[in-house]
């Protein structure tokens, strides 16, 4: 059976803190990081940033754990879809792991500030092959979108169009 995780909200700029204590509570967690460049007036430097500010996903095994998380400091809530905890699915998680892993350019934001529908494809070659997933235009650029059904959530990813197949529904 597939591990089900759930997202939860955390307190502004927690992200790192609630992840630490969660991981030091013997719960199951992940917190999808990014490194960005980051210049000052006197240096530059690689810092990492959460890829989706505000979360962090957990992966319960049981019902104490829940209330565990939810009395964590910096924990605001879950994530609720249709009036249930929100789900997100284990190769969607492994989906973010690897993009991270493999050093792509990607960026997130809200599904409700979706730039445009496109077409759905699938990665044809390379790492991400067999990945599915929605083209987004942009600047006559083409992105890969990988949508988080549970916490309504979308990540981007700068692929080469060469990579990618329509699917025709």
């Amino acid at each position: 059976m597939e591990k089900k995780w759930n997202a939860i909200y955390v307190a502004s700029r927690q992200e790192k803190k609630v992840f630490d204590v969660l991981q030091k509570k013997g719960i199951q967690s992940y917190l999808p990081l990014v490194k960005t460049l980051r210049q000052w007036s006197d240096r530059k430097k690689m810092v990492e940033f959460p890829l989706l500010p505000g979360y962090v996903f957990v992966c319960l095994t049981n019902e104490s754990q829940k209330l565990l998380v939810q009395q964590t400091k910096g924990v605001v809530n879950y994530v609720y879809s249709n009036g249930k905890i929100g789900v997100v699915y284990q190769n969607e998680i492994e989906s973010l792991q690897n993009l991270i892993r493999l050093g792509y350019h990607l960026e997130s934001f809200p599904s409700s500030q979706r730039i445009q529908k496109g077409d759905r494809i699938q990665i044809s070659s390379g790492p991400l092959k067999n990945l599915e997933g929605i083209v987004i235009e942009e600047n006559n650029e083409e992105f890969f979108q990988i949508f988080l059904e549970g916490i309504d959530f979308n990540v981007r990813v700068k692929l080469p169009e060469g990579v990618l197949k329509k699917i025709h529904t």
